[in-house]
């Protein structure tokens, strides 16, 4: 295990973990998908408190946690490609993470549209960490 976690280019995981935060900046955003975020979760800009900063924190560490175990995925593989590093990185996002999260959202009530939303963002920022990945 210490020689896979070794054998990992870190520079490619920081670069891919802050393309994955920014993709969900963007996302979460009016530009994309915001508005039809917060009418989904039935919120709105003058009720919506300002989240605590410690949550994006929260968010950049296990984005980071994601992104190293995706390298994990493409360094044993041997991919050394960006096209192949965005297809683990689209495997790990609707292999795992869509399909194990509508499994969830089946039993929590979650509109299909949320559902969408929230984990289409996960399979989108884990085919561009796998781009970058696999490039790198």
């Amino acid at each position: 295990m210490s020689e896979l976690l070794s054998s990992l280019n870190w520079l490619s995981i920081l670069v891919a973990t802050v393309v994955y935060f920014v993709l969900g900046a963007l996302w979460y955003s009016p530009v994309l998908f915001g508005n039809i975020w917060m009418k989904l979760r039935n919120l709105d800009k003058e009720t919506m408190e300002q989240p605590n900063p410690v949550i994006y924190l929260y968010s950049v560490i296990l984005q980071f946690i994601g992104v190293i175990s995706l390298a994990m995925f493409i360094t044993v593989l041997g991919v050394n490609s960006a096209g192949n590093g965005a297809l683990i990185g689209f495997g790990a996002g609707a292999g795992f993470v869509f399909s194990l999260a509508g499994t969830t959202g089946i039993f929590t009530n979650i509109p299909m549209k949320l559902h969408f939303l929230d984990n289409g963002y996960h399979v989108v920022g884990l085919v561009l960490a796998g781009l970058v990945l696999g490039w790198w």
